[in-house]
This record gives structure tokens, C-alpha cells and sequence, in this order.
């Protein structure tokens, strides 16, 4: 293959990590999580983890070995964004838990401005 072909597989194949990582963050720690989150957390997490992994892909690639230094360097730093990513989740997800609910506490009394009290003409 050449260079050219390899670097468009490599877009590719960052484009397709967007949306498994996405779909996957949304699946597993709930969609509820990521609409609270800052769009800054997930869009550094999403495109970090998406270039790691077309990081350990050409390590992959371009080593001889499946085995290796910098192989291993990508793969801690996939696990330690994944970790990232499931602390910040966890963190909204606590938030979203202890947020003040929007319906109204206890019971709702009705009162009509033209019609008297019980009582009023008694």
C-alpha cells in the first residue's frame, strides 16, 4: 500500500472511532450524563481518544512487532482517557441525581378569583 492510501485509512478509520466512541459514551453512561457535560469534555475526550487510537493503529502498522514500547505507551493512554472519560460521566451523572427536580412539591390547590369562599356568605 502506499503512503497515500495509508494515510486516507488512517481518516477513515479516526472518522469511524468519532462516531463508535460517541455512540458507545452515549450507550454506556447515558445520555442523560452527556447532555449535562460541557461540550469542551467531550469533544477533548472524544477527538483524544479518537487520534490515540489511529496512534496505536500506525505503531501497529509500522512495527514489525505487535509487541512494543510505543504500542504499549498508545494502549496506557487509551485506557487512562477511557478512565477519564468514565470519572467525568460519573461526576455528571452525581450531579444529575442531586439536581432539583422541576415539578412542584406537594399538592396543588386550585383557587377562581370570581367565586367566593366557603363560607362567605353565611
Amino acid at each position: 500500500m502506499t503512503q497515500k492510501l495509508f494515510r486516507f485509512a488512517y481518516v477513515c478509520e479516526f472518522l469511524l472511532a468519532l462516531v463508535a466512541i460517541f455512540t458507545a459514551w452515549s450507550e454506556i453512561g447515558g445520555q442523560a450524563a452527556l447532555d449535562l457535560m460541557h461540550w469542551g469534555w467531550k469533544m477533548g475526550f472524544g477527538f483524544a481518544l479518537a487520534a490515540c487510537v489511529v496512534g496505536f493503529t500506525t505503531t501497529i502498522v509500522n512495527s514489525e512487532k505487535i509487541r512494543g514500547a510505543r504500542a504499549g505507551g498508545w494502549l496506557a493512554v487509551i485506557v487512562l482517557l477511557t478512565i477519564g472519560m468514565g470519572v467525568v460521566t460519573y461526576y455528571y451523572t452525581l450531579e444529575e441525581q442531586s439536581g432539583e427536580s422541576d415539578e412542584p412539591s406537594g399538592t396543588v390547590s386550585i383557587s377562581y378569583p370570581c367565586m367566593p369562599t366557603t363560607g362567605a356568605y353565611s
